[in-house]
């Protein structure tokens, strides 16, 4: 009787701490929780105070679900390890990212966080038995670039980060006025603590973890813009990873990014956007800063843990492209990756990418700016409609 009677007040009191725990998990890497932290902190102009408290409620009806989630899953998220370390897709934003990681996924020796995973960071294993509701809430695309949007496409882990971390860049979007505090702090890594950047580690693996947890320790397989200017941060975590940075033409990718920050920003942004002559600024300088904490940071990466290749390769000699990476970087399973890459460049084929109408003042700015990359890559000025 009496050994019963301390065999269940262990198990409550086992029960307990881990409630507590997983409570406590949960108001750490809480949507709700963070977003209130940022409103009281950068504040939110009047056209968006509606927004926000939608965003507020929202993350409110999240937080059960997380603290279930937190219980159920957070000891084998904790203890799972990475057997293998993850490989990196970068390059600047509108590079060609989303088209390449998209052909690599392909393969099904990947793992890669989707598009539940992301935006439900803390939940999609609960939410995974919601998945037709939510999968009608999607849109058709991702407005800027017409790719489609499904809850099992490929998305980039800073999504996630996002949703539940104080240390994403990705804060930008819904605070644009902060974005370059955000990118030389979550970017750059410049004027952070060692404390906040051991933070950032461990919310960046508890993500990891649990998307290899979901995939049950597949390799990882990653695409992230953000990622470009963090290789040394990266490699002191992992220091086997392999990167595949995909550059572009960057007098497109210049008009790209006006087209993506004023597209994809405007419905989840709680303050107003630049005026036009600012946010032209503010591409221009933080593509610099990339590229060149890019330059000097890869320097030591081996040859056969690194590749660079261009997006017209990509998009004009896909399989030729993919092969010389499989060989670069040593991956297995070519032949039996094959048919699934040549299956999906042919569904494919009909997608029609961005145009842009050009001006002479753009150009000439771009070209002033980021001369250093346009000669290094050696392109060439678009023609100017004669409009």
């Amino acid at each position: 009787m009496t050994n019963n009677i301390v065999a269940n007040n262990t198990v409550n009191t086992q029960f307990d701490i881990n409630t507590r725990i997983s409570i406590c998990s949960s108001f750490r890497k809480n949507s709700l929780i963070t977003l209130l932290s940022f409103i009281s902190k950068y504040g939110v102009d009047m056209p968006y105070l509606g927004r926000a408290c939608i965003f507020l409620l929202g993350s409110l009806a999240e937080f059960p679900f997380s603290v279930y989630e937190d219980f159920i899953y957070g000891s084998r998220i904790e203890a799972a390890r990475l057997t293998e370390d993850p490989v990196f897709v970068i390059g600047h934003w509108r590079s060609g990212t989303t088209h390449l990681h998209n052909i690599l996924t392909q393969d099904p020796q990947w793992a890669t966080p989707r598009h539940l995973n992301v935006f439900y960071p803390k939940t999609f294993f609960t939410f995974e038995r919601f998945r037709f509701i939510l999968s009608n809430l999607l849109p058709e695309d991702r407005g800027y670039d017409r790719v489609k949007v499904k809850l099992d496409m490929p998305e980039e882990e800073e999504e996630a980060l996002l949703s539940y971390s104080h240390r994403s860049f990705y804060h930008a979007v819904i605070f644009p006025q902060m974005t370059d505090d955000f990118f030389r702090r979550y970017a750059l890594f410049e004027n952070i603590g060692a404390e906040e950047f051991a933070a950032w580690q461990q919310d960046y693996l508890w993500f990891l973890k649990k998307i290899n947890l979901s995939f049950r320790g597949r390799p990882l397989l990653l695409k992230n813009p953000v990622n470009t200017c963090r290789i040394a941060a990266l490699t002191q975590l992992f220091p086997q990873a392999r990167f595949i940075h995909i550059y572009r033409n960057p007098y497109e990718v210049f008009e790209s990014n006006i087209k993506m920050i004023q597209i994809h920003t405007q419905n989840m942004r709680l303050q107003k956007l630049f005026d036009l002559k600012e946010l032209h600024e503010g591409i221009l300088r933080r593509y610099i800063l990339m590229m060149q904490a890019y330059d000097r940071q890869k320097q030591s990466i081996p040859s056969n843990r690194l590749v660079e290749v261009s997006f017209e390769q990509v998009r004009d000699r896909p399989l030729e492209t993919l092969k010389q990476v499989y060989t670069q970087l040593n991956f297995s399973g070519w032949e039996s990756a094959f048919p699934h890459f040549e299956r999906y460049i042919e569904e494919q084929k009909n997608y029609q990418q961005n145009t842009y109408q050009y001006d002479q003042e753009n150009l000439q700015i771009v070209r002033k700016a980021w001369s250093h990359w346009i000669d290094r890559w050696g392109y060439q000025p678009p023609c100017i409609n004669s409009n």
